[in-house]
């Protein structure tokens, strides 16, 4: 049984996260109808509050003995008090403007080392629990983490005198999503558009190990910067980690079997109170609540029907009630209520319908599955299949086959189809009984073995993502070993590093390059190059240039099939570029040692794009040059000597990049060998190994900051070698 204590608190909990007096009045009403003292209980526990606020506001007026004319600072005591002038620190609150379960939300101005309002969010009085004040710490942790255009921004933590913990964080002043787009009367597509943004922040907060849990149209603001509509993600205060960082119930800072969050967009999992089956997905289920009411008009379980109903019943409706299609809720509507519905959406109300029947009705139904796995995996997949609606191509989403429907009405009519099925194998022999049991037992065998290796694949994923964040913050200390220990034995081809985390793995390995461990700066530039090459990112070098560090360092550490992969990669890649700068970095990476003839065949299309580039000697930029010397290499290695030669003089001498210049001296030697002009040949691979050999044996060597870049020079030294031998020392 329940402790009545404990559920009276947890109750309690809920009851002041609620931040609209209508919505707790309502919450308070359905509690009383089944347990009228517990309501008494509850409103007390209210009244105890309330009078505990406006008593240490009162103190808090008082101005301290250090304290300006007019101020209230924070003295042991303290309690944030409403009124202006109280201070914290460097912020001056101005006005209380939200509370929720574990602390109270106040509008600030920051006074130092610049002016501006922000939001200053301070643990309760009388919340200061250790379970309360670890659930603030995670939401506090877990805004520190996250750095998305779409999330409220931390800018400061810290503790008032007395310890009780405070953050100060962006203010974002906007509407919630739904009265936003109701307001402008934004069609379905750029409702869609503005939900996709939303999707990406989510799944930002998701790489960083953490769970929302509360995703609803109140929790997404909506604010206009320049013109643009930009929704920002709030409130983590009941989110927690992907990888709970102790065990039962304080693991997870949420007690089984009572609800946590809002019904009306809470996953089945989330009310069925077992924690131990929320994760990710349980957002998933949240944005498809989300989108369900941005595309409707309202969420897909009614939050009346919620509202009148207690807790159990509640419970049932989320855990077993199928929501309906959207298109056929707004055919469900009455006339003044699909024109009003319509009108927001800036359409026709007898299309409105239509435009949601189809892909639609799919797409946001499978976000709405009851059981997690045939939900979207994550929430990027979820935007996916709304990008390619959008788009106009075929969604993954798909009706229920025959076999699923079956199993929804084996569910709704368990004992008749119990007793069909008790009937029916009382007529099976004792052979074909055994035979079906054996069958059965091996199927549920390799499902179990099957659902055990994806769980631990997700959680290995989870873990990775985890410690790359997290080496990010310890480099933000200057702490580059305790960074480099947290991704040390992640495999790079399973890293998958976002462009965010890219500079991660980038100051790492010029760490260990610098440091001259050439194996680790590798294996941590070859992560860069592996993981983000399924960045949808071809035509600009963003990606790309990853590529020639990765290869230099794969050389320097002496890896050959390192060094081979790379290269092979960097073809099934960016192929198709249209970039004549990618292409360039290719050929580059390609042809610094010979290529055979089916590598040679590949790197056509990079050659015509490159082939195609506006004439470098028109232009005497930096990449112009860069051009000429690619042009150069890749002429070479077709044995068209004249042409290689033509290419290979715009850019020797240029004065402008030491590396450049000897790569050139380095190619033109072997041109002028293969046109039978040895001495040329040999004055001009002098120069350049003694520009090389000078470079290594310098006290920074190939580090030296002189607008050359590091693996230039191990370019040169590959290319050198092969001259050498060409020529014979």
């Amino acid at each position: 049984m329940t402790d009545p204590t404990r559920l009276q608190f947890t109750l309690y909990d809920s009851l002041i996260a609620i931040e609209h007096q209508e919505e707790r009045k309502e919450f308070l009403n359905y509690i009383g109808k089944n347990d009228p003292e517990m309501r008494h209980c509850l409103e007390r526990l209210l009244a105890v509050e309330q009078e505990a606020v406006v008593f240490f506001d009162i103190q808090a007026s008082i101005s301290s003995a250090d304290g300006e004319p007019g101020d209230a600072l924070l003295t042991e005591g303290e309690f944030v008090a409403d009124e202006v002038g109280t201070r914290i620190g460097r912020y001056q609150l101005l006005a209380r403007i939200g509370e929720g379960g574990c602390g109270v939300v106040y509008l600030a101005e920051q006074q130092e080392p610049v002016k501006r309002k922000v939001a200053l969010k301070i643990i309760r009085l009388g919340m200061d629990t250790e379970r309360v004040i670890a659930r603030f710490e995670i939401e506090r942790q877990s805004l520190a983490m996250m750095d998305h255009p779409n999330i409220a921004r931390v800018y400061d933590v810290g503790a008032t005198r007395s310890g009780r913990p405070f953050f100060v964080m962006q203010l974002v002043d906007g509407e919630k999503i739904t009265d936003y787009c109701d307001a402008k009367r934004l069609g379905i597509a750029q409702r869609l558009s503005l939900f996709l943004r939303v999707c990406q922040a989510i799944q930002h907060a998701h790489q960083k190990g953490i769970i929302h849990l509360d995703i609803k149209p109140s929790n997404i603001l909506v604010w206009e910067n320049d013109g643009e509509a930009v929704p920002k993600v709030i409130d983590f205060g009941i989110a927690r980690t992907t990888t709970p960082v102790g065990d039962g119930e304080n693991a997870t800072l949420t007690a089984n079997g009572h609800f946590v969050g809002t019904p009306a967009y809470m996953s089945p999992e989330q009310a069925s109170g077992k924690v131990q089956d929320v994760d990710t997905r349980s957002d998933i289920f949240s944005l498809g609540s989300l989108l369900y009411e941005l595309l409707a008009g309202r969420p897909p379980s009614a939050a009346a029907l919620l509202r009148q109903s207690g807790a159990d019943e509640i419970r049932r409706i989320i855990l077993e009630t199928d929501p309906d299609e959207p298109s056929a809720a707004v055919s469900m509507l009455s006339a003044s209520e699909l024109a009003e519905t319509a009108a927001r959406r800036g359409c026709d109300p007898r299309k409105l319908a239509g435009m949601l029947k189809g892909d639609l009705d799919r797409i946001v139904l499978k976000a709405l599955e009851k059981h997690r796995k045939r939900r979207y995996a994550s929430a990027d997949a979820f935007a996916a299949d709304v990008n390619r609606y959008l788009n106009c191509e075929p969604v993954y989403a798909r009706p229920s086959g025959r076999l699923y429907r079956l199993g929804k009405l084996i569910h709704r009519n368990k004992v008749v189809f119990a007793a069909g099925t008790l009937a029916t194998l009382s007529l099976i022999l004792g052979l074909g009984t055994a035979t079906w049991m054996v069958f059965a037992e091996r199927k549920a065998r390799d499902s179990a073995e099957s659902a055990r290796a994806n769980e631990a694949r997700l959680r290995e994923k989870a873990e990775m993502g985890t410690r790359i964040a997290q080496a990010a913050v310890q480099l933000k200390y200057g702490h580059l070993e305790q960074a480099d220990a947290l991704i040390a034995g992640i495999p790079f081809a399973q890293a998958q590093p976002s462009l965010e985390s890219a500079a991660t793995f980038q100051t790492l390995a010029y760490w260990h390059a610098k440091e001259g461990r050439w194996p680790e700066a590798a294996d941590r530039m070859a992560a860069l190059a592996y993981s983000i090459a399924g960045v949808d990112e071809t035509d600009t070098d963003k990606v790309s240039i990853n590529l020639l560090p990765a290869v230099a360092a794969m050389y320097q550490a002496g890896n050959q099939r390192g060094f081979d992969d790379l290269r092979t990669m960097a073809i099934a890649r960016f192929g198709d570029t249209k970039s004549s700068v990618v292409a360039e970095q290719v050929l580059k990476v390609c042809l610094i040692v010979p290529a055979d003839q089916k590598m040679m065949e590949s790197l056509q299309p990079l050659a015509d794009v490159l082939a195609r580039a506006e004439d470098s000697s028109q232009n005497d930029s930096s990449l112009a040059l860069w051009r000429s010397f690619s042009m150069a290499l890749l002429e070479y290695r077709r044995k068209d000597f004249n042409s290689a030669l033509r290419w290979c003089e715009e850019c020797v001498d240029s004065r402008l990049n030491p590396a450049r210049d000897a790569l050139a001296l380095t190619l033109r030697a072997m041109i002028f060998y293969r046109q039978g002009r040895v001495d040329e040949a040999r004055r001009d691979m002098e120069i350049a190994r003694r520009a090389c050999d000078d470079r290594f044996a310098s006290k920074l060597g190939i580090f030296e900051a002189d607008g050359t870049i590091w693996h230039d020079w191990v370019n040169l030294r590959i290319l050198l070698i092969e001259t050498e031998q060409l020529l014979g020392k």
